[in-house]
């Protein structure tokens, strides 16, 4: 009996024993935000628990704790291993069941959800942050910011952590900038606002949403201790930012050629040197560079040159800006080894990209460069006079410091036969031109007043009575030698426009109505003067009656004569040219050619309608459109040219740039901004034009030169001449009239000012040589200068034309399209003429 009890004694004990050994998950204090407990009781974890994964959470152990309580004679060991839970969305964590080793063997742990021990309205009071994009709409590979901003309260003295945790996929992002600190005021509470910034890339279309950020800080939840013992408490807390979402655009329809590049690019060609001798290296440089997507583009466009060079390409070079994955130049340099002399053209190359910023596609396109390259030369026998040969490293460098060379001048072609007499047309004089250009006017006006003239005669009230004036004074002379049976349609034709005359407007008049129409006419200058009596005209009219319906009643054989009396003293007022200025007459055709002149004037504003605007927009396409339909109108002005100069300039378009700034340059040398942006497009094209090369670090005469434009100087050379004869003139009359030295002194000084003032404007017309030219042009593109203006005939002379080159334009051919060029050396050639710029026309 004593046995089974101890049996049953001790079964219990242990079943009481295992009852109590178990592992559970509780929350934690709650002065802790975010924490959970793991609470081991009547056993211990053996090592580290192995917690399980939870998508999104972030389980980061705070401390440990044991106690032992006992409760009537009985002891229960608990150990407590504190928890932080971080999740990246806000609300409760799901974690689920596992097994834990204890030193009791394996324990399951049942499922859990962990949920903070604040609200979340008192979390967001705390702490909060968020994921701010640039743009909520992108396009597929475009480079856009990202910020992410912490806002905490600062009466919980936070101790922020300058890292947090995000995951960027499917996004390719940069490295978080360094923490930016700002305090504000907001609702009266102070808060610290803390940003940090990135930029990143969406590669493919789809509707993303971000994954949150997990931020880990430390605030102040109360304190330890009492008085000047206390210290603050400090707990840990995790903010999980917003999931805003994205939506990444298709790219529209490539065009051929585009590798995939998306971004703002600039590509540049450079070589070195331009002329060699067989034998010796070329280096042909490629520069992209760029923000953009960088990590998706591959290389550099493919080169194609001739056989006659041996090619060593070494790897491109690339090079990203500090700290940045989408700021990146690429560099790639071959050197080119030539095995036989000509001349070679390089390029022009090109590179498709998508700007995100207009949603288009652009091409990038490299300047055709021209390779001179002569025999071998050998090399003399002395050690220390022997040429060196220079590293294409070395070239390089070089060409980077190098100003901007004068255009060379193309090579000999045959020339243009010279025509058989030595006659030309003189330039049109100032009268001519001010008569041709008045002409159209004057046609315009005299037009005018013959459509007002002949309006004016139409709407006349009185014309219809002179018409009818003219007719009875017809009538009546064929009615004197008309047949009886004739007679009767020549009387109700009189009477027709007698009642026309008389302003009679019954259907059937009788005679007395014209005494009536008397009456009123004594009142009115637009009918018959009184002076022909109405009692004429009524017997008249009642003998034309009785002689038309009555019963044989002959016409009396003096009807006839007795009516053209009364018509010859029936006096109708004529025409008055008054009546051509009512506005009836007059405004209608100015109303049209006002219409017509707004219409003009829409058209024209509508064609170049704010290019400022556009090109403040970064649509410098447009504003080149706008500027160029402005130097239509108006070729000299140099604002529109510097403009347009600066929109070529934005367009990689150097050469071209470097034209319209030359031209800009030349029409209002004195404006700072234009000169300096001349010395800029020629130190970017590489070239400037032969005669203005001194401009660009101008010396003594440059810097006279540039104080005015080349039509100023001729006219401060025509009063110089004005000047000087005026002094002259002063010295004849001082002695004819009795020499003074007074007046003498003066007339000394005005031929002294007259001649400085003639050099100084001789010198700067000098300056400036052939760009003084009103027929003076400046090559835009580097192209070819043709012997005859065609391109069909493949067997004429050519010869390379390099962007810079400045001559005159003396001839034209085909409407226009292509212009003869004459140099200084006396070369001549054919052009396109959109190779062209010329400086004032």
């Amino acid at each position: 009996m004593c046995r089974f009890f101890l049996t049953g004694v001790v079964a219990l004990f242990f079943a009481a024993v295992a009852h109590a050994q178990s592992v559970r998950w509780q929350p934690g204090d709650a002065s802790m935000l975010n924490v959970a407990t793991l609470v081991f009781e009547n056993c211990a974890p053996d090592g580290d628990p192995s917690l399980p994964s939870v998508p999104g959470v972030t389980f980061t152990f705070v401390g440990q704790t044991e106690s032992v309580n006992i409760v009537n004679t009985r002891a229960t060991r608990t150990v407590l291993l504190s928890y932080l839970i971080r999740a990246r969305q806000n609300g409760p964590v799901q974690i689920p069941a596992f097994t834990v080793k204890t030193d009791k063997g394996l324990l399951r742990v049942d499922a859990y959800t962990a949920t903070p021990p604040v609200a979340q309205a008192q979390l967001d009071s705390v702490a909060t942050s968020k994921l701010v994009p640039e743009r909520t709409s992108v396009w597929a590979g475009e480079v856009f910011g990202l910020n992410y901003e912490l806002s905490a309260s600062r009466r919980t003295n936070p101790q922020i952590s300058p890292t947090f945790d995000w995951n960027a996929a499917p996004l390719v992002a940069e490295d978080w900038s360094k923490p930016e600190v700002t305090e504000t005021m907001v609702g009266g509470e102070r808060r610290l606002n803390v940003v940090f910034r990135t930029r990143v890339v969406a590669k493919t279309a789809n509707t993303l949403k971000l994954e949150a950020a997990s931020h880990l800080l430390s605030i102040q939840t109360g304190t330890y201790g009492f008085g000047i013992i206390s210290q603050p408490r400090m707990e840990q807390v995790s903010v999980t930012s917003d999931q805003p979402t994205l939506e990444v655009r298709a790219l529209p329809t490539a065009p051929a050629g585009f590798s995939g590049a998306v971004g703002q690019f600039k590509l540049t060609s450079k070589i070195v040197p331009e002329k060699a001798a067989v034998g010796e290296p070329i280096t042909w440089t490629l520069e992209l560079a760029g923000t953009g997507n960088w990590p998706d583009i591959a290389g550099l466009p493919a080169r194609e040159v001739s056989n006659d060079f041996r090619v060593v390409q070494p790897k491109a070079k690339r090079t990203p800006a500090e700290g940045k994955l989408f700021d990146v130049t690429l560099i790639e340099d071959v050197v080119l080894m030539p095995t036989k002399a000509g001349t070679y053209t390089l390029g022009p190359l090109s590179f498709v990209f998508f700007d995100p910023k207009t949603g288009t596609y652009v091409t990038r396109w490299t300047e055709r460069r021209t390779v001179t390259v002569s025999a071998p030369v050998e090399a003399k026998a002395s050690g220390p006079a022997e040429a060196k040969r220079v590293a294409p490293e070395d070239a390089a460098a070089a060409a980077e410091h190098r100003p901007p060379a004068p255009a060379a001048t193309p090579a000999g072609i045959p020339r243009d036969p010279l025509p058989g007499t030595a006659a030309v047309s003189a330039p049109m004089s100032g009268w001519a031109l001010v008569f041709n250009l008045v002409l159209p006017f004057a046609t315009l006006a005299a037009f005018w007043v013959w459509l007002a003239v002949r309006r004016a005669v139409q709407t006349d009230p009185v014309r219809p009575r002179r018409e009818a004036r003219d007719r009875l004074a017809k009538t009546l002379h064929h009615l004197a030698t008309a047949s009886d049976a004739e007679r009767p349609g020549l009387l109700r034709a009189w009477q027709k426009d007698a009642a026309i005359l008389w302003q009679v407007h019954f259907a059937a008049p009788r005679p007395e109505d014209f005494f009536d129409v008397a009456t009123a006419s004594v009142r009115s200058r637009e009918i018959p003067r009184a002076a022909a009596p109405a009692s004429a005209w009524a017997t008249l009219w009642a003998e034309a009656d009785r002689a038309l319906y009555g019963a044989q009643a002959p016409l009396p054989p003096d009807w006839v004569a007795r009516a053209q009396e009364a018509l010859a003293a029936a006096v109708v007022p004529g025409f008055r040219p008054t009546r051509l200025f009512l506005p009836q007459n007059l405004w209608p055709f100015a109303a049209m050619l006002m219409v017509g002149l707004v219409s003009v004037a829409t058209i024209l504003h509508a064609a170049v309608a704010d290019p400022a605007g556009a090109y403040a927009r970064g649509d410098f396409t447009a504003a080149e459109s706008a500027w160029r339909q402005r130097l239509k109108a108006a070729p000299t002005d140099w604002i529109a040219r510097h403009n347009l100069s600066l929109a070529l300039a934005q367009q990689e378009r150097a050469p071209e740039a470097a034209a319209q700034a030359t031209a800009a340059l030349v029409q209002h040398p004195t404006d700072p901004a234009v000169r300096w942006h001349f010395a800029y497009a020629a130190e970017k094209a590489g070239v400037v034009a032969a005669p203005l090369s001194g401009f660009v670090t101008p010396g003594p005469l440059q810097s006279l030169a540039r104080l005015a434009s080349p039509a100023q100087w001729q006219v401060a050379l025509i009063g110089a001449a004005w000047l000087a004869a005026g002094g002259l003139g002063h010295l004849f009359f001082n002695a004819y009239r009795g020499r003074r030295r007074g007046r003498a002194l003066i007339a000394g000084l005005a031929i002294a000012a007259g001649v400085a003032l003639a050099g100084s404007a001789l010198s700067a017309i000098a300056s400036y040589g052939v760009a003084a030219r009103a027929d003076a042009v400046i090559v835009a593109r580097a192209g070819t200068l043709r012997s005859i203006p065609t391109e069909a005939d493949t067997t004429q002379k050519t010869s390379p034309l390099a962007a810079g080159a400045m001559a005159i334009a003396d001839k034209s051919f085909l409407g226009g399209n292509w212009t003869r060029l004459r140099f200084q050396n006396g070369q001549t050639g054919w052009v396109r003429k959109e190779d062209i710029v010329p400086l004032w026309k």
